[in-house]
C-alpha cells in the first residue's frame, strides 16, 4: 500500500522510475492553467477615460466644484460606495435639504431613512449633519487654516496644536477645511483639486480661469489615493502633454503614441501605480521608471 499522504508513483524511493524526485516534479508543474494565462481583470481597477479634448472627465466633483459644501457631502456618500448607487441618493438629499442650514437642522433618523441603501447610514448621517452645523458656525475662509494630522504626508500637522488656526503667511502644512468633522483624505483631495483655488481668490475654477500669469493650480500638487481622482489627474496632465505617475506625482513628456491614444479616449486600467489606456487601435501604457525626475 502506498505511504499515507504520498502519491502512488512516488512510493518507496525518493525518485520515480525516471529518476525525478517528487519535489522536483512538483516544482516543474505549471503554476497557472495554460488555458487561462492572464488574471481576470478587476472591474474596480477600470474606468472610462474620455478623450482629452472632452470638456469633462465625468466626476460628480466637477459638477459641484463651485459648491464646496455639497462637494464635501458627496465625498461622504461616495466613500466605499459606487457612484451609480450614491449619486441618485445624494441628489435626493439635496432636494430635501436645499441649504446648509436646512441640513444642519435635519433629524438624524430622517437622513438615515433616506440613505439607508448606501450602508453605514448612521455614521454618514451623523457626519453630514455635524459638517453642516459647523459650516454654519465657522465656514472655511481664506487665511484661516487648520492641521490635518498626517495629511498629505506622514508627520504633517504635528507642529500645529489641535484647534490652532494659522494664517497664509505661516509655512506649516494646514488646510482651510481641516477643522470640519468627518473629512478624510478623499474629501480633502477632492476639495483641494476642485475648490481651493477659488476659495483663496487665486482663480475662478480648478483650471485657472482668470488667474494671473505664472499661476500654478492646486490640482498639480495633489497625489490622491482614490482611483477615480488618480484617473482624473492622469487625464488633466495628459491634456498638458505629460505622463503622470500616480504613486509619486512624478511626470515626463508623453509620447506621440500615448497622446494619440489619449485623444481617442478609451478604458483606463490601473496596474501597479500605472494606467494602461486600451482602445480599439492600440494599448498604451503610462509607465515610469524609478529614475525619472520631475521636470
Amino acid at each position: 500500500m502506498p505511504a499515507k499522504g504520498r502519491r502512488p508513483w512516488f512510493v518507496g524511493a525518493q525518485t520515480d522510475n525516471l529518476g525525478i524526485s517528487e519535489e522536483r516534479y512538483m516544482a516543474k508543474q505549471p503554476k497557472k492553467s495554460p488555458y487561462f494565462p492572464q488574471k481576470r481583470r478587476n472591474a474596480a481597477s477600470c474606468l472610462p477615460f474620455p478623450p482629452i479634448s472632452a470638456r469633462s472627465f465625468g466626476l460628480i466633483q466637477e459638477k459641484l466644484a463651485h459648491d464646496p459644501f455639497r462637494l464635501l457631502i458627496a465625498t461622504i456618500f461616495l466613500n466605499r460606495t459606487r457612484g451609480e448607487v450614491a449619486i441618485p441618493v445624494l441628489y435626493s438629499v439635496f432636494e430635501r435639504y436645499p441649504t446648509v442650514a436646512a441640513l444642519a437642522e435635519a433629524q438624524e433618523e430622517d437622513v438615515v431613512g433616506m440613505i439607508h441603501c448606501l450602508g453605514f447610514q448612521n455614521a454618514r448621517a451623523r457626519k453630514c449633519i455635524a459638517l453642516a452645523k459647523l459650516w454654519v458656525e465657522d465656514p472655511p475662509v481664506k487665511g484661516k487654516r487648520y492641521r490635518k494630522l498626517h495629511y498629505p504626508n506622514k508627520g504633517d500637522g504635528r507642529d500645529i496644536k489641535p484647534g490652532e488656526c494659522v494664517g497664509d503667511d505661516d509655512t506649516r502644512v494646514a488646510w482651510e477645511i481641516a477643522h470640519l468633522p468627518g473629512l478624510g483624505s478623499y474629501a480633502l483631495d477632492s476639495w483641494r483639486i476642485f475648490c481651493r483655488d477659488e476659495l483663496r481668490g487665486l482663480a475662478r475654477d480648478w483650471e485657472g480661469a482668470e488667474a494671473p500669469d505664472g499661476f500654478v493650480p492646486e490640482w498639480k500638487s495633489v497625489v490622491p489615493k482614490d482611483k477615480e481622482l488618480r484617473g482624473f489627474l492622469t487625464w488633466m496632465w495628459l491634456k498638458e502633454g505629460w505622463e503622470w505617475e500616480t504613486e509619486t506625482g512624478r511626470r515626463r513628456r508623453a509620447s506621440k503614441k500615448l497622446r494619440r491614444a489619449a485623444m481617442q479616449g478609451s478604458i483606463a486600467i490601473e496596474t501597479n501605480g500605472s494606467w494602461i489606456l486600451e482602445s480599439s487601435m492600440a494599448e498604451t501604457s503610462i509607465y515610469f521608471e524609478k529614475t525619472i525626475q520631475d521636470k
